[in-house]
């Protein structure tokens, strides 16, 4: 029937087309680090915001009740 072994079979025309297929896949490879990065920074980011908010409002209502209660305790 068939009879096909490597050695009948030319690899050398498609070698650019691999070698360009592994740069993209390098190439998305790379923008994925990239992106997972970015996610991760505006996540710290976030949480830091977030946590000066928490103690910027703790701030301020500690303050309105010194101001309410004269600074009395």
């Amino acid at each position: 029937m068939w009879d096909l072994t490597l050695s009948e079979y030319d690899f050398a025309p498609d070698a650019p087309q691999l070698a360009q297929m592994r740069a993209e896949l390098v190439g998305i490879g790379e923008k994925e680090r990239i992106l997972r990065e970015r996610s991760a920074d505006r996540e710290a980011y976030r949480y830091l915001l977030d946590a000066h908010r928490s103690s910027a409002s703790a701030l301020s209502l500690r303050a309105g009740v010194e101001h309410f209660s004269g600074g009395r305790g």
